[in-house]
């Protein structure tokens, strides 16, 4: 599409999208908060063409066992080293780093090639993932140079729009006006209708960064099947969104950028399943005024062990700190768990619990965490089709194994019409046995599997695996 057409269709996106809000306004009640619709500057088509230099199109290739997978996000240049980051959601983050190929950077609206970019890795705070401009950074303008707004409810906001892959990722015009703020534990904006797509940003009507666009808020609505049936569903949008990260929770995050693709080693506390506290309990306990969570498992030999936490104690303090009331209730145990990861591995911290009638202080020290899925070993059999990778701490935890060490290898990739495949092993099984032989270790699973592979005189090999708690025998047909 050339220059003048898009700024037509600029144009024409604007005059639309301004009509319904006016008309909105114009039945509103005056407020000193909403009186009339903000008026976009006279230059407003350049700065759109300015802003637009802040947001780009990342794309990649995860390499798995036989082929690869194309990846896409949208994401935000935030630095003059051309650092750009991502949402939480956009790349798989339990596989290694080393299976991310061929990243490219590509401006929007732009027919090109684009650039080539570096993973930098994923913080495990916020789940956001970085990559690093190689080449071509004079092209892009950083987020950070617009400045930042402070939007206030009633407020006009616009975002950036990004189409998909075969349009060349064009971008185009959406606004709103903010809504609500809502903390889910970070400080999100929602608009009464769509203003970006997730991952590009949201500006005032003077142009300055009011937040970077987030996965859109759940539409509730009624399907009606048949003229009679009627059913309640939830709705997203794939492409635009009226929520967003505030823009202060984005200047942090936008510090934590890993120190290798690995990521960085992270605080563990060793409390699984935490629940927020029911109305009822809280009432009983007369904590109606704030936040409590309650612990389900405690991890053998894990810090929350050592330090004397116990199952069913109910966390109300952190550090003397009573804990936020906050809603809905399920974003209690997100808050309790992203407030402990803010601390450093090896750093105190004392949790007050009720225990009982009793209320006590907990002083814990933050560990380290054990390995998670994308530093697991992994191997792949290819005779057999059959990929396998270590059992760790986290498959115990959801198989209610709190502890480490338990034996056995999950199989981690199965090809399809393969060995493994026609014998019903499926992904996520966890191989316990092998021809009669308790797997202690991923070590030994690798001896035992190249043994079979290798040894053409074998006609079958016998895996005992487990799967949703139920034991059962597999038959791989090996000639």
């Amino acid at each position: 599409m050339s220059h003048t057409k898009r700024k037509s269709l600029l144009c024409l996106s604007i005059l639309f999208m301004l009509l319904p809000v006016a008309r909105v306004v114009a039945q509103e009640a005056p407020s000193p908060a909403v009186t009339a619709p903000e008026v976009l500057p006279e230059n407003f088509e350049s700065q759109f063409d300015e802003r637009i230099k802040s947001v780009v199109a990342v794309e990649l290739f995860v390499q798995n066992e036989i082929d690869r997978d194309p990846v896409g996000a949208i994401g935000v240049v935030f630095d003059a080293e051309g650092r750009i980051i991502l949402m939480d959601n956009t790349i798989p983050s339990w596989l290694p780093p080393e299976r991310f190929k061929d990243i490219r950077v590509r401006p929007l609206g732009q027919d090109v090639e684009g650039f080539k970019g570096r993973y930098l890795g994923q913080d495990y705070l916020s789940g956001n993932h970085f990559i690093q401009l190689e080449e071509g950074r004079d092209q892009f303008t950083p987020i950070t140079e617009w400045g930042k707004a402070d939007p206030k409810t009633g407020q006009f906001l616009w975002g950036i729009g990004v189409m998909s892959k075969p349009w060349h990722f064009m971008p185009y015009f959406l606004c709103s006006r903010l809504s609500a703020v809502e903390k889910l534990p970070w400080e999100m904006g929602f608009g009464v209708r769509a203003m970006t797509t997730p991952g590009a940003p949201v500006f005032d009507a003077q142009g300055r960064f009011a937040g970077w666009g987030a996965r859109p808020s759940t539409e509730e609505k009624l399907l009606i099947l048949d003229g009679s049936t009627q059913r309640p569903v939830g709705l997203q949008d794939l492409r635009e969104s009226n929520a967003y990260l505030s823009v202060e929770r984005f200047y942090e995050f936008i510090q934590r950028v890993p120190s290798s693709p690995m990521g960085d080693p992270r605080p563990w506390l060793g409390a699984t399943g935490m629940q927020p506290l029911s109305r009822e309990v809280a009432q009983f306990l007369g904590l109606e005024g704030q936040g409590a969570v309650v612990l389900s498992d405690i991890i053998e030999a894990s810090p929350a062990d050592k330090a004397g936490l116990e199952s069913k104690d109910v966390i109300v303090k952190i550090d003397g700190e009573p804990l936020p009331k906050l809603r809905p209730d399920v974003i209690m145990p997100r808050y309790v768990d992203t407030e402990l990861m803010r601390r450093q591995i090896g750093d105190k911290v004392t949790l007050t619990v009720i225990r009982g009638d009793e209320e006590k202080d907990i002083e814990v020290e933050m560990g380290k965490q054990p390995k998670v899925l994308k530093e697991a070993e992994r191997e792949y059999y290819a005779d057999l089709g059959l990929g396998i990778r270590e059992f760790l701490l986290l498959d115990g935890v959801a198989r209610r194994e709190l502890r480490t060490g338990v034996g056995g290898v999950v199989a981690d990739f199965i090809k399809p019409n393969s060995k493994a495949s026609s014998a019903g092993v499926q992904p996520g099984d966890w191989i316990k046995e092998i021809d009669g032989t308790e797997i202690n270790s991923f070590a030994q699973a690798k001896q035992v599997l190249s043994n079979i592979e290798s040894d053409n005189g074998r006609s079958e090999a016998v895996f005992l695996v487990e799967r949703n708690n139920e034991t059962k025998v597999l038959r791989l047909k090996l000639n």
